[in-house]
C-alpha cells in the first residue's frame, strides 16, 4: 500500500494539526471576580501615588556586580548603531529621544517589545567595537527611565523587568566610562525604583523557570546596594533562601527543570551560573543548593545534545546556540558526562557507534509547570553522527502564534497518534488535562545493543487503549528496531475499536526520502551522502509533508514518514526498522 500526503492529511488540515475538540473543561465560577480585581490591581500600579512610592529611599551607593561575560552578537549591535533593533524574526525602528519612542509602541510584536525592554542588547552593542555604542546605550538607558519611570503592564513586566535589571548591573562600568558626570545618580535612582516594584511583585505568583530569572535579579540588585545599609543585607540573605529552597524543588532529583524542556535547562542553568558568579564577585559564597543544581544540571543539559552540538526539541524546546550551550557547559564546572536516564523525569538516551536516539519516556510535566509543553509522550528523536535524522517539529519564540500552538500537538511528534487525537489534551488556557499520566518504562543492555519498553495511557479514557513501544538500538548503532503495539488495558479487548493509528517520524529538512521497493520502504538520504532506509510491517507506509521550526527565525518545510492503519477491537502492532545503508 502506498499513501500520499493527500492520503494522511484532510484537506484544509494543518501539515500536522489534531482535529478532534477538546475534551470538555470544568468552568471556574470565581473567573469574573478575578478579572475585576486585576483590573482594580492593574489602574493602582499604574497610579501616580503607586509611582511615588517607588522613589522611596533610593541608595546612594552602587557596587557593579560581576561584569557581563557572555558573548553578544556584534551584527546585531551594529544594526542598532544604524537605529534598527532585530530580535525574534522582527526588526523595528530605535531612535532615543524621537517622537516615536519604542518601548511601548503600538503594534509591534510583543515578543520584539520584550526584547527591547530587557536590555539584554546591551551586550550586542557592547562587541561591535564601535566607539559610538557606548553613548547609543547611555542613551537609551536614560531615554528608557525617563518615559517608562512610570508602571505600565508592558514595560515592567516581571520577566521583563528581571531581564533589564541584571543587564543594566552587568553593563554598568561600561555605560559609566562614557556617560556624563549626573549619569550614575540617575542610573541608580531608576534602578532603585524597578527594584522595590520587583520585590513587591516577586511576594506571590512565583512558579518555574521565571521565578528563578526574578530571583536571581533581585540577588544582583541588592548585591549592587550592599554597601548602603543593613536594609539590603537583609533583603539579599532573604532572596538567597528563597531561592536555595525553590530550586531544590524545581530542579529535579535527575537534575532537569520541571518543565523537561531542554531550552529551559540552558536558560535555568546559566541564570544560576550568573547567581554564583555575582556572588563570587562579592566574596560571598553561594548556598549549597545552588551549587548542587548546577552540578546536576550540567549532566542533563549534555543528555540533550545531538550529534551536532544542539539541543533535542521537546516541550518548546529549538536547538539553540551550539556556542553558548558550550559556554554554559564549561563555565558550570561539571565534567561530569550524559546520563543514559533520567529516571525522575523519564526520558532515556541510547547511544551506539555514531547514533544517538533520545526518548521521551516520561508524563508530562505537573500542573503549573505545563503551560508550554508539549503532548509528544514516547517520541523520540535520532542523529547519526552530527546530522540529524528523525526529529519533533519544535517551536521557537517569535514563531507565528498558530505554529506554536499546533506544534504542541501530538502529531508534531515522532510518535504514535490515535484517532487524531492529543495524548494529553491541550486546553485553551494552555495548560495540560487528561494527560498521559501513567508512563511506564522499563530498559536493558545485552552485548551493547540496547531496549527500551515504553507504554502510556493518553487514550484509555477515551478509546480504551494503551500505547506500548519498544525501540532496540543494535551495538553498532547502524540498526534501530521499533514495535508500536495499540491494546486495552490489561489485555482486554479495546473498548471503542476500528480507530485509525498514523505512526510518524518528522525527518530533518536536510533529509531527502523517497519511497522504494514499490511503495515497501522509504530511502532517506543525509547531507553527508549517508543513507537510511525504513521498513514497516502491520501498516501502511508513505511520506506526508511537514514543518520544521527547529531554528530559531525559521519555519522550514520537510517531510514525515507515516505509518497507517486501524486498530481492531483485538489491537494491532506496527513493526518497523531503520537500518544505515552501507555504502
Amino acid at each position: 500500500m502506498t499513501l500520499v500526503a493527500s492520503d494522511v492529511r484532510r484537506p484544509g488540515e494543518p501539515l500536522v494539526a489534531n482535529t478532534r475538540p477538546p475534551r470538555s473543561i470544568p468552568s471556574h465560577p470565581g473567573k469574573a471576580a478575578k478579572g475585576q480585581n486585576r483590573e482594580f490591581g492593574r489602574w493602582l500600579l499604574e497610579s501616580g501615588l503607586y509611582s511615588l512610592t517607588l522613589g522611596y529611599a533610593s541608595p546612594r551607593s552602587f557596587f557593579a556586580v560581576a561584569p557581563d561575560s557572555w558573548p553578544g552578537d556584534p551584527a546585531t549591535g551594529q544594526r542598532l548603531l544604524m537605529g534598527e533593533f532585530l530580535a525574534r524574526g522582527s526588526a523595528g525602528a530605535v531612535a532615543p529621544e524621537s517622537d516615536d519612542p519604542p518601548w511601548c509602541r503600538a503594534g509591534a510584536p510583543a515578543l520584539w517589545v520584550d526584547a527591547l525592554n530587557g536590555f539584554g542588547w546591551l551586550r550586542d552593542l557592547r562587541d561591535c567595537a564601535d566607539p559610538g555604542a557606548a553613548t547609543l546605550a547611555v542613551r537609551l538607558v536614560d531615554d528608557w527611565s525617563s518615559r517608562e519611570g512610570r508602571w505600565s503592564a508592558v514595560t515592567w513586566k516581571r520577566e521583563v523587568l528581571a531581564e533589564r535589571i541584571v543587564s543594566w548591573i552587568r553593563h554598568y562600568d561600561w555605560l559609566a566610562a562614557s556617560a556624563d558626570p549626573g549619569f550614575s545618580a540617575r542610573f541608580v535612582f531608576s534602578l532603585a525604583r524597578q527594584r522595590t516594584h520587583l520585590r513587591r511583585a516577586l511576594r506571590t505568583g512565583l512558579i518555574g523557570h521565571e521565578a528563578v530569572a526574578a530571583l536571581k535579579a533581585l540577588i544582583f540588585v541588592d548585591l549592587a546596594f550592599l554597601r548602603d545599609g543593613k536594609h539590603f543585607e537583609k533583603s539579599l540573605e532573604q532572596t538567597l533562601v528563597r531561592l536555595a529552597k525553590f530550586v531544590k524543588r524545581y530542579v529535579l532529583h535527575d537534575g532537569i527543570v520541571a518543565e523537561r524542556a531542554p531550552h529551559l535547562q540552558l536558560a535555568v542553568l546559566r541564570h544560576l551560573i550568573d547567581v554564583r558568579s555575582a556572588l563570587g564577585s562579592a566574596e560571598r559564597r553561594a548556598p549549597a543548593e545552588i551549587v548542587a543544581a548546577i552540578d546536576r544540571m550540567a549532566p542533563l543539559l549534555r543528555f540533550f545534545r545531538h550529534g551536532d552540538g544542539g539541543l533535542a526539541l521537546f516541550n518548546g524546546a529549538w536547538e539553540s546556540d551550539r556556542t553558548l550551550v558550550d559556554l554554559v557547559l564549561a563555565r558550570s564546572g561539571s565534567s561530569e558526562s550524559a546520563p543514559t536516564m533520567a529516571l525522575a523525569s523519564g526520558f532515556q538516551r541510547l547511544a551506539a557507534g555514531t547514533s544517538l536516539v533520545i526518548a521521551d519516556a516520561g508524563s508530562p510535566p505537573g500542573r503549573g509547570m505545563d503551560g508550554i509543553a508539549h503532548a509528544g509522550t514516547l517520541s523520540f528523536e535520532m542523529s547519526a553522527a552530527h546530522e540529524r535524522l528523525i526529529v519533533n517539529c519544535g517551536t521557537f519564540p517569535g514563531a507565528p502564534r498558530d505554529w506554536r500552538h499546533f506544534m504542541r500537538y501530538t502529531a508534531a511528534h515522532s510518535t504514535a497518534v490515535v484517532d487524531d487525537t492529543n495524548s494529553s489534551e491541550i486546553t485553551d488556557h494552555g495548560a495540560l488535562e487528561y494527560r498521559a499520566g501513567n508512563v511506564v518504562v522499563d530498559r536493558a543492555d545485552n552485548e551493547g545493543a540496547q531496549w527500551l519498553d515504553m507504554m502510556h495511557d493518553g487514550y484509555r479514557s477515551l478509546y480504551g487503549i494503551i500505547h506500548r513501544r519498544r525501540l532496540w538500538l543494535s551495538a553498532d548503532g547502524g540498526d534501530l528496531r521499533g514495535e508500536d503495539t495499540f491494546v486495552g488495558h490489561d489485555g482486554r479487548m479495546v473498548t471503542v475499536p476500528d480507530k485509525r493509528f498514523i505512526v510518524r517520524f518528522h525527518l530533518h529538512p536536510a533529509v531527502k526520502a523517497t519511497l522504494a521497493q514499490s511503495g515497501q520502504a522509504v530511502l532517506m538520504r543525509l547531507p553527508s551522502g549517508r543513507g537510511w532506509r525504513l521498513r514497516a510491517s502491520g501498516a501502511g507506509i508513505g511520506l506526508a509533508e511537514s514543518i520544521y521550526l527547529g531554528e530559531e527565525g525559521r519555519v522550514r518545510r520537510t517531510e514525515q514518514i507515516v505509518l497507517v492503519g486501524q486498530v481492531p477491537m483485538e489491537g494491532s502492532t506496527v513493526k518497523w526498522a531503520l537500518t544505515r545503508m552501507e555504502g
